[in-house]
């Protein structure tokens, strides 16, 4: 276990690699009937399917943290394209009267 934990270490040193920060352990999403609980492995234990597969865990939080900010960005730009300013609101924006100024 020792030895293992060293050559992580030592992986975490290459900075070429980028491998800085590594964590300590990966966690391995549930896979339906295969494996009905997450598990957490230590990284040094991981065989590369659990890496693969902690790899998707992180990209389906990462997606789902996007959400909002891909929500957000469409409304601003589409403000924006109706006319609105930085002091306008939403409300002022997409509610008033298209035909009436967007400005306060």
């Amino acid at each position: 276990m020792f030895f293992r934990k060293a050559a992580i270490d030592k992986l975490r040193q290459r900075a070429e690699w980028g491998m800085r920060d590594l964590p300590d352990t990966i966690r391995v999403p549930a896979l339906e009937s295969y494996r009905p609980h997450e598990v957490v492995i230590a990284l040094e234990e991981s065989t590369l399917d659990d890496l693969a597969f902690a790899m998707i865990g992180i990209e389906s939080q990462i997606a789902e943290m996007r959400r909002p900010l891909v929500g957000l960005r469409e409304l601003y730009e589409q403000a924006r394209k109706r006319g609105g300013v930085g002091s306008n609101t939403v409300s002022e924006v997409f509610l008033q009267n298209h035909s009436a100024e967007v400005t306060k």
